[in-house]
């Protein structure tokens, strides 16, 4: 019954409105509003077709990522060694690493402080909260500010 009464109040509501516009302004409005919609369709299938386009070009832009990452792991392969190489690739740590391996892993820290003692060469790179330290150019710890 709602939906009779609805129907009923639509139709004469859009017939009302035909003839308070008149058969030539209510055309006039329905080309202008049918053309519009044509033109929106129009963006949106430019837009998808766009999406679709970036959507390539971003596998690509990946592809190339991947392949320029196994590039620099390669030479730091060479330079390290097959073990060590990918571990300072990785920004791994471990007991007896270099400053050398930590400086090409981490970047140059924000601090060095180092002491020199008839037993050996004590420094302590400081990372932030990261301290790390080192006898002799090996890392012996580490230990993180809480």
């Amino acid at each position: 019954m709602h939906r009779f009464l609805l129907l009923f109040i639509l139709s004469f509501s859009l017939t009302n409105a035909q003839s308070l516009l008149g058969q030539k302004d209510y055309k006039s409005q329905h080309d202008s509003l049918t053309s519009r919609k044509n033109n929106l369709l129009n963006y949106k299938s430019a837009l998808k077709n766009e999406i679709d386009s970036l959507k390539n070009e971003s596998k690509k832009l990946d592809s190339l990522i991947e392949k320029a990452e196994r590039e620099i792991e390669a030479v730091y392969v060479k330079k390290f060694g097959r073990k060590y190489g990918p571990r300072v690739y990785h920004k791994q740590i471990w007991k007896g690493m270099t400053e050398e391996m930590l400086r090409a892993g981490w970047g140059k820290p924000d601090r060095i402080d180092k002491n020199v003692e008839k037993w050996g060469v004590f420094t302590q790179w400081y990372y932030g909260k990261i301290t790390f330290f080192f006898r002799d150019g090996k890392l012996i710890d580490w230990e993180e500010e809480k």
